[in-house]
């Protein structure tokens, strides 16, 4: 058995997921992976326009053009997040259908949100939108969190209510199956094939229950827990998750709802911390607070101009609608084949 000490010293359990060991950064270090990310990205874009130039019908031109038109580390950050926002959207107007197909349920819906969008965070850690656009990979991103939130449906379930408000706004079906389950191996590679997320929605919730003993009126409580429950989906869209413990920015979400109400929880964290652990913990919540309440959305207007500038600037070699990319697609096609017992 071990020993009080040696229990002291065991990591928590946070501590030991995947989560904690592979996906936190530093500030410093999440802006240098980014931008050294997108370095990348843009060296392949240039190599792959190069392999175009020689394609029949190619010309120089589009180098120049892209090379103009090259997103920033930033430029790329604020489309992602974009569509980010677009993942909130899309499965807040589709949650009726599917409820009423019985398909989702209603306790469900803020994990996968939440799933969908860490998964599309993490993702473009490895990848870059020159690549892939995040138009496409938020579809993929949010499929795959019903599967890993216990909410799996079919494909076809999934994409016909996509599909039907296509038809009806625009007159014609633009997402298909296969380019959801097209990326699908390509998304759960680049997450390392580590699917399990932990975000703020349930230590907020434990807390609301703790709490219960602290406060006299709870229909407050309940008011102060609703409020941080909005100030968490906030939090969804910044990096608070790549720097700090789902734990401690539901606390930051909760601390921040009570100050709004004027009321002080500062009581009820002095009877759950020591005073050396909350010395560490006023300044992270701080950071958290200004974090969420600092943050502005992308408006629609910023990300357009934005993915104009990245349709002079695929990589070619990724896009299914680029000669080289054609080509490559054709010379596979007219590959003999050659069996592994010749």
């Amino acid at each position: 058995m071990a020993s009080a000490e040696e229990t002291r010293q065991l990591p928590q359990l946070f501590e030991q997921t995947s989560q904690y060991r592979h996906w936190r950064f530093t500030p410093e270090a999440l802006e240098q992976l980014r931008a050294a990310n997108n370095q990348q990205g843009i060296d392949r874009v240039l190599d792959g326009l190069g392999k175009e130039v020689q394609v029949e019908g190619s010309s120089e031109t589009r180098i120049t053009e892209a090379t103009n038109n090259m997103l920033t580390p930033q430029e790329e950050l604020q489309l992602v997040n974009y569509y980010l926002q677009m993942i909130v959207q899309t499965i807040t107007a589709l949650t009726k259908t599917y409820r009423e197909k019985n398909l989702l349920r209603a306790e469900a819906i803020n994990n996968i949100k939440a799933t969908a969008i860490n998964f599309m965070k993490r993702f473009y850690l490895h990848n870059v939108v020159f690549d892939y656009p995040p138009k496409t990979i938020m579809f993929t991103c949010l499929y795959l969190a019903t599967k890993v939130e216990n909410s799996f449906m079919k494909i076809e379930d999934f994409i016909w209510p996509l599909q039907d408000f296509e038809k009806r706004t625009s007159g014609q079906v633009k997402t298909k199956n296969d380019d959801i389950l097209g990326y699908e191996f390509v998304v759960i590679q680049s997450l390392q094939f580590e699917l399990a997320v932990h975000h703020p929605y349930r230590p907020a919730y434990g807390f609301f229950l703790d709490m219960q003993a602290y406060f006299d009126d709870i229909s407050q409580l309940k008011t102060i827990y609703d409020r941080a429950q909005q100030l968490i989906g906030t939090s969804l869209f910044t990096d608070l998750v790549f720097f700090y413990q789902p734990s401690q920015i539901a606390l930051g979400a909760l601390k921040t709802a009570a100050k709004e109400k004027d009321i002080d929880i500062d009581m009820y964290l002095a009877q759950r911390f020591d005073a050396q652990s909350l010395e560490v913990l006023f300044p992270i919540l701080d950071e958290i607070q200004e974090t969420i309440l600092g943050f502005k959305i992308i408006s629609k207007k910023n990300a357009q101009a934005i993915d104009r500038k990245l349709i002079l600037c695929r990589n070619p070699e990724k896009n299914p609608n680029s000669k080289l990319y054609k080509k490559k697609v054709a010379d596979q096609e007219e590959m003999p084949y050659v069996s592994d017992s010749d």
